[in-house]
């Protein structure tokens, strides 16, 4: 079963991968969605570096009072007539309030709970440290990443993003900063600043401050899509690796199958040729039989029919061989049929073709060849065969007849007329040649 899984686990390894990437993939966006918060808040009830501030700082005349209860911070002010722009605040501060702060870039949303009894606008300022611009003994160096918002139009409570922040115009004036400087950065905060707005009236009024959450992710979107991103390609490019190892044993594999199949064609092509020659030839003389004879006829009838090349015909049949064999047995028969064939094969051209008609008879096929010559050519093979000792036991001889194809005409009427000069042979008592002309009825 182990073995098993293991085959399955390795034909689908690629498929397998693709699926825990994407199920990695998914849990990652839905995590990220639904988790992987990180969040920072700050409750004044019981964070202890707080102090309140008026605009007596600044020769103003404004009063504030500073009340902790259980759950929140409650400031209670005057806004008198004396500073340009009379405000009160508190300031928490964060690190060593100077310049170590806060990192806040990574936070991406702002909750601030706050209740006013009053009218007017509220400020928040992220006071950021730059060591080019910010210098520890002023405090009023510290760059003022403002928002400003009126807290009984908004939900409660009270949310806003990074992007909603602005560098205080009075502040980049009397800083005499560049633009560039004039950016809102948070990744440094040393001190928050909740404060009275321009809108905030003159007289009573009261802040009651319950609490300041920072909330973002552990990781950034951006971080996480690059990461994904880079999960994947890492992912592609071991697929690669994989597809390449694999066809790479795959055309291995082919490549050998190959050249085993082409070993077995080959096998097979021999094979194929051994069949096809022991087909179309006599076992015992090795002449053409019948079915060899065949195609080399019809290549020969095309030729006469489009060429007009004359193709002759002549039969031979050993005389009296059934004694032969009747006396002396079929081994000296057959002695005889070999011998026989040699030596006809020995007297006829490579064109000519000789084929084994069956038993005693035989067929010598002559390409290009007009029967006077195919008569001659009979006449030699008769002479040979009386002249030479086939057997020791006895003389042997053979009949002849020949014929010439005519043009158009079927090779069994040339058959016909060839064992009818054949029989003429025999009749006029055997060891002869005997021609047969055609006649056009």
């Amino acid at each position: 079963m182990k073995t098993l899984l293991l085959k399955i686990a390795f034909l689908f390894r690629i498929n397998i991968l693709i699926f825990a990437l994407l199920s990695l993939t998914i849990v990652a966006i839905l995590a990220y969605r639904q988790g992987m918060d990180s969040i920072y808040t700050i409750n004044p009830a019981t964070y202890p570096y707080i102090v309140a501030l008026t605009d007596s700082v600044d020769g103003g005349n404004s009063v504030i009072n500073m009340i902790r209860t259980d759950s929140s911070i409650i400031m209670d002010y005057e806004l008198r007539e004396g500073y340009a722009y009379p405000y009160a605040s508190i300031q928490i501060y964060l690190g060593d309030g100077k310049t170590h702060g806060k990192d806040l870039s990574a936070y991406d949303s702002v909750f601030l709970w706050i209740k006013p009894r009053g009218e007017g606008s509220v400020r928040l300022y992220l006071r950021g440290w730059d060591s080019t611009i910010s210098k520890i003994d002023n405090q009023a160096s510290l760059k003022f990443n403002e928002l400003e918002f009126f807290p009984l139009e908004e939900t409660y409570p009270a949310v806003f993003v990074p992007s909603e922040f602005r560098v205080a115009g009075w502040w980049v004036s009397q800083n005499n900063v560049s633009a560039h400087k004039a950016r809102v950065d948070i990744s440094n905060i040393p001190l928050i600043e909740i404060q009275t707005g321009t809108g905030a009236p003159l007289g009573y009024g009261t802040l009651e401050i319950m609490g300041i959450r920072f909330k973002g992710k552990i990781i950034s979107q951006l971080s996480l899509t690059t990461g994904l991103v880079a999960i994947w390609f890492i992912t592609f490019f071991i697929i690669l690796i994989i597809r390449f190892f694999d066809y790479s044993k795959e055309r291995a594999a082919n490549r050998k199958k190959r050249e085993e199949l082409e070993k077995n064609l080959k096998a097979l092509e021999i094979e194929k040729a051994d069949f096809e020659k022991s087909s179309k030839e006599d076992p015992l003389t090795g002449c053409l039989n019948r079915a060899g004879f065949s195609s080399i006829l019809t290549r020969e009838q095309e030729r006469l029919n489009k060429n007009g090349s004359p193709l002759s015909y002549i039969i031979l049949d050993i005389d009296r061989f059934k004694d032969v064999n009747d006396t002396f047995g079929h081994s000296v028969g057959d002695e005889v049929l070999v011998n026989l064939s040699k030596l006809v094969q020995s007297r006829i051209r490579n064109t000519d073709a000789l084929v084994r008609w069956g038993g005693e008879e035989f067929v010598v096929l002559c390409s290009d060849t007009p029967l006077q010559n195919a008569q001659f050519l009979a006449e030699k093979l008769r002479q040979n065969i009386e002249n030479t000792e086939l057997i020791s036991q006895q003389k042997v001889t053979c009949s002849f007849g020949v014929a010439e194809m005519i043009p158009g005409e079927d090779s069994k009427k040339l058959f016909e007329r060839a064992d009818k000069a054949l029989y003429a042979s025999k009749q006029g008592g055997r060891n002869r040649v005997t021609s047969a002309s055609y006649k056009k009825h």
